[in-house]
């Protein structure tokens, strides 16, 4: 039985495969930064979560998440009140109130070691579809 340390890592690691993959152009590979103008490679960029993937309801959140750059994701905080701007323009105003609130959300005990192994099974299946829809290597 794996560790629950172990389950978390490899479900993060699947879900930001999966997201940047997502960002990406097709047939490219190269995505642009949602919070600046720097375009990078899908595996040079990082998945930037607007409410921080520490909050349990939204850590696994699609809405929540987008490629960004390692300089805007790590040095500059995440960019929040811009990721979040944008988060609202790509799906639709209030989206990122939306998310703050669920963030917020206290106490829930939503990532046991089960849904973590589904969570990473999941999105370890979207990447790779996600790959070859859009004819990028993975």
């Amino acid at each position: 039985m794996f560790k629950k340390s172990f389950l978390r890592n490899n479900s993060d690691k699947w879900f930001s495969i999966y997201i940047r993959l997502r960002d990406a152009y097709s047939g490219s590979g190269f995505v642009r930064c949602i919070t600046c103008p720097t375009i990078g490679h899908w595996k040079t960029m990082t998945n930037g979560h607007f409410v921080k993937r520490n909050k349990p309801m939204t850590r696994f959140n699609e809405e929540n998440c987008a490629a960004q750059c390692v300089h805007c994701n790590g040095y500059a905080d995440g960019e929040q009140f811009k990721h979040g701007k944008a988060i609202d323009k790509k799906y639709g105003s209030g989206t990122a109130e939306k998310l703050m609130q669920l963030g917020n959300i206290r106490g829930q005990k939503i990532h046991t070691k089960f849904h973590l192994e589904i969570i990473a099974k999941e999105y370890r299946l979207k990447s790779r579809e996600m790959a070859r829809l859009k004819g990028i290597e993975l």
